[in-house]
Formats: C-alpha cells, structure tokens, sequence
C-alpha cells in the first residue's frame, strides 16, 4: 500500500505542477462560481418580471393573476450542471492524459518498472492521485458554491437540499473520473501522444455534443403557455429514437441526474432524494456502464504490456 501511495502523491504534485492543467482548472472554478450569481440574477428577473405583470394587470382592473413562481433553491445553480459537463470533463481528460503519455515518451515508465514495483501497483497509485486531484477541486467547488449560495441569494440550504447537492457532486466525480479513465485508457493504447489527444478530443466531443444534438433533432415539440410572460415556449418530448440516441452519451444521462437533483424540473423538485435517485435508474446505469469499461480496458492494456 506505501508504493501505490507513494505514487498517487506524485501523481498530485505533477498535477499541481502543470501549468495547463491549472489553467483549466482554475477557468472550471471560476465559472462554478461564477454560476452562483447567474442562477441568482435569473431568478431575481423571474421574480421582477412577474411583479412587473401583477402590477400591469392590477392598473387595467383584472381579477385574474397570474400564479407567483416558485423558486426552488438549488436550481439556482442549474448552471454548474452544464460547467462540469463540460469543463469538468475537459480537466480531467487533461489529467488523464498527463498519466502516462509523458513518462512513456520520456522512458521514466520503464525506470519506475525496473524497481521493485508492480504494474498493478503503478496503475492503482496513478488512479488515486487522479481521483484526489477530482475530489479536490469538486469538494472546494461544493464548499465555495454553499458559501457563496448563502451570500448572494439570502436564502439558506437545508438538509434535505444539501442531501442533494452532495449526491449530485458524487455524480459529477464519477461522471469526471469516466472522462479520466478514458484518457488513460486512450493514451495506453496509443504509442502516439499526439494522436491520443486528437483522438480523446474527438471522442469527447462525440459524446458531449454531437450525440446530444443528435437525440434532440429526434424529439417531437409541443408549445406551452408560459404564465409569467404570456408567451409560447417549444418543451421537447423524448421518443424512442431520441431516448436511444442518449444511450450512448454519459453527458446526456449527467445532465438528467443533475437536473433532478438541482431541482431544474418543476415537477420533481419536491420528491425525496430516494424517489429522485429511483426515477434515474436507467441514467445511473447508462452513467456507470462507459466508466466501468474503461477502468477494466485501463487495467487489461497496462497488465498485457508487461507480458
């Protein structure tokens, strides 16, 4: 257990040290941030904009007004569900990556091979550096987004809301630790850095764009009346070419679970956490299936090396 600890604290400290990596790093905090005074600025519209209609309808003499919004409090962080979709996955394929392509292109792999360690061992080491460095950056996100939640809109978190919000970033560190895998996974079987690279940005944009836009030309629209601002608005309905599209996008079942979670859709954003999690079975496991993969792919490319 020390050689694969000894490990992961390199892997951290090289992670820490990279200068690229920080970049994206930090951009990903910034706009987590940053999406705790968007959601709150949203929602203050929302609220004006109803007023504004109540007071308009008041001043002509109608008896009839418009229902006032509920807000509910974790959807005004919706935002950060699509920031770890997709600068969340961006760090950690630049992790991923940083793994293994420098140190195979280096000769340091073999080095480290030479000593009295096992191809298990390094693998194992590298993942828990990998998986600290995620755990990290998303535990100071969830702290500085609480803080900042408080501060901005007034209103407090309570427990059922925190419940939420934690399980929701357990999600988005698998959903990170799935991108990371498949860096790895990419980079082991490819001789080629550069090439892995392209390749790992392909893939992700496969999966994180052209998938989803793919699923949603299948959908059918309906238009519904919105009753704040007295305008139609297209909702998408899912259909079974739609639904199977998605199947093959970990982004498109991160943002179902997230939006759940964060309270985005009206009708669920009072069930319990246990209801929310059961109604997202089939996206958790759509979820968990690619990550799985790659890990064991990880395992078995890096094992067959030393045979």
């Amino acid at each position: 257990m020390g050689k694969i600890l000894s490990i992961a604290s390199k892997e951290i400290k090289t992670a820490f040290k990279d200068k690229a990596f920080l970049a994206v790093a930090l951009l990903f905090l910034l706009l987590s941030i940053l999406s705790v005074y968007i959601g709150s600025a949203t929602k203050n519209a929302e609220i004006t904009a109803y007023q504004d209609i109540v007071n308009l309808l008041k001043s002509q003499g109608a008896t009839s007004i418009p229902a006032e919004p509920k807000i509910f409090p974790l959807s005004i962080l919706k935002n950060i569900i699509n920031y770890v979709a997709v600068i969340g996955s961006i760090v950690a394929i630049f992790l991923g990556f940083n793994s293994f392509s420098e140190e195979r292109e280096e000769g340091t792999i073999k080095l480290l091979l030479s000593r009295p360690i096992y191809r298990d061992q390094l693998i194992n080491g590298k993942l828990f550096g990998g998986a600290f460095v995620i755990a990290v950056l998303l535990i100071i996100t969830l702290v500085f987004n609480c803080f900042l939640f408080t501060l901005v809109s007034g209103m407090n978190i309570n427990f059922a809301e925190f419940s939420r919000l934690t399980v929701f970033f357990v999600f988005a560190f698998y959903y990170m630790i799935s991108f990371y895998l498949a860096s790895l996974f990419v980079s082991l079987n490819s001789q080629n850095s550069t090439f892995a690279f392209l390749l790992m940005l392909i893939i992700w944009m496969g999966v994180s764009y052209v998938i989803p836009q793919l699923a949603e030309s299948q959908k059918n629209y309906v238009y519904v009346l919105n009753n704040i601002s007295q305008t139609m608005n297209q909702m998408p309905q899912d259909t079974l070419i739609s639904k199977t599209i998605e199947i093959f996008s970990p982004t498109v079942q991160f943002k179902n679970i997230g939006r759940d979670l964060l309270q985005v859709v009206p009708e669920h954003a009072q069930l319990s956490l246990f209801t929310i999690l059961k109604l997202n079975l089939r996206s958790i496991i759509y979820l968990l299936v690619p990550g799985l993969f790659m890990l064991f792919g990880s395992y078995n490319s890096f094992l067959k090396e030393g045979n």
